[in-house]
């Protein structure tokens, strides 16, 4: 604070301060000398108020200019490029650990299950239970330990290019009306009550998906049935009719690309949730020449590759099966299982089957093409 009372300054004359304060003084009467700071002590007649202050003027309003947007921090749950890399190498452990499996999609019961030998297990979670009513979560928890004690992966069927009319998660009779959604085409002539889906479409992806917290999208209150599968505690998906790009390219231009789009979105969206959860692709092995497919998989199924493409008994074309396993290789090459499931009842043809597809580094497994029974090794294969 400046102020001379009771303190001159050394090698100034006490004359200076008396002037200085007698022109301060007369300054502040004037109302020029507004916030000097000059302290007042009480023997000092008050100073009136300064004037009050005049508007100002108006300034000249000036072009303005949008800041660029900043990159929002991220946040504090995000997970790190370390983080993600790790989970994905602890995911393709597990999977790479799997010697057998097993595929069993109706009329499956629990303890019967529960007492197979399999490394992995596909299931229904939705509709597949011989009780027929979806899966609780100590069921599933009770399937994913082996009767030897050890850790067993168990993951769900899941169809993201059909629609069953026994789903009622997406399907109702209303559908077959003139108000059925713009996702839903014509019934698949191979399997009865199931209608091909225009894949693409932003309405059937977020039907499977849920919406960002992976609530129904025509509720917001129940999960999505890509979201119940995560809660039930299933390692991860089957999906299943990746291969319907193939269908509807007339409906889904560009239909490859968006289909391999839209696995990485579920993955990614699955993920999210948890960054554990598995995904498998059963067919559509083309798609793997793209490195985002690989990249959002851990590992690759294989219906008839030897036998049955045609739904028969009969043996593929040797172009056929050729084609099909330099596609599954591209999965091998990249630390991904294949998986192989060929329908065959005769003996001869399964032991065939069954060391075609082991010659490959393929994990085999036989069974029924309904898959209404889980076939077991050393018995049925």
């Amino acid at each position: 604070m400046l102020g001379c009372r009771n303190s001159v300054p050394k090698g100034r004359p006490s004359g200076f301060c008396a002037g200085w304060v007698f022109l301060a003084t007369c300054l502040a009467i004037l109302g020029a000398l507004p916030g000097t700071g000059l302290a007042r002590t009480a023997d000092e007649t008050p100073l009136p108020p300064p004037p009050a202050p005049r508007p100002a003027k108006r300034p000249t309003p000036q072009p303005t200019t949008t800041p660029p947007l900043a990159k929002p921090a991220p946040a504090a749950t995000s997970p790190t490029a370390a983080s993600v890399a790790a989970a994905r190498a602890d995911r393709l452990a597990r999977m790479s650990a799997v010697r057998s499996w097993g595929y069993q999609l109706n009329g499956l019961k629990v303890e019967d299950a529960a007492r197979s030998p399999y490394d992995l297990l596909v299931v229904d979670a939705t509709t597949g239970l011989a009780a027929d009513r979806p899966f609780r979560p100590d069921e599933v928890t009770s399937l994913k330990t082996k009767p030897d004690g050890s850790k067993r992966l168990v993951v769900s069927y899941l169809s993201i290019g059909e629609a069953e009319d026994y789903r009622p998660d997406y399907f109702s009779t209303e559908y077959m009306t003139e108000d059925a959604p713009d996702w839903l085409l014509h019934e698949n002539p191979q399997w009865k009550g199931n209608r091909i889906i225009r894949f693409c479409t932003e309405g059937w992806q977020k039907t499977i998906l849920g919406d960002d917290n992976g609530l129904n999208i025509y509720n917001s209150i129940e999960l999505s049935p890509l979201y119940r599968l995560i809660e039930l505690g299933l390692d991860g998906v089957y999906l299943d009719r990746v291969d319907v790009y193939s269908e509807v390219k007339k409906e889904c231009p560009d239909a490859e690309a968006k289909m391999v789009e839209f696995v990485a979105r579920l993955a990614a969206h699955a993920r999210k949730k948890n960054p554990g959860f598995m995904v498998i692709l059963q067919n559509a092995e083309e798609l793997l020449a793209h490195k985002t497919m690989i990249d959002a998989i851990d590992a690759v199924a294989k219906e008839d590759l030897f036998y049955g493409v045609d739904y028969s008994q009969g043996a593929n074309s040797v172009e056929a099966v050729r084609s099909s396993i330099a596609n599954l290789k591209r999965a091998r090459a990249a630390g991904r299982p294949v998986f192989v499931v060929d329908y065959v009842k005769d003996r001869g043809k399964i032991s065939d089957a069954k060391k075609k597809i082991e010659s490959q580094g393929f994990i085999p497994y036989i069974g029924p093409r309904d898959l209404g029974a889980l076939w077991l090794p050393g018995v049925n294969f």
